[in-house]
């Protein structure tokens, strides 16, 4: 069984990220204390890397 990882503050998160991860279906966002948003891919149940300029598993989710 998976243990989820606690989620740990990233301090930016990259272009790819921004323009990606938070319009995956594989992905969602986390609005901190400060205001600002840690994303997670559930494909691996952990924060996207800072420094992450592509994928692999990208998938648009659905237009609302």
């Amino acid at each position: 069984m998976h243990t989820p990882q606690p989620i740990t503050h990233l301090p930016e998160a990259s272009d790819f990220a921004l323009t990606h991860c938070m319009r995956c279906q594989a992905g969602w966002t986390r609005l901190r204390a400060n205001g600002t948003k840690t994303t997670v891919c559930l494909l691996d149940r952990e924060p996207v890397l800072t420094n992450m300029t592509n994928c692999d598993r990208y998938e648009l989710r659905d237009q609302e």
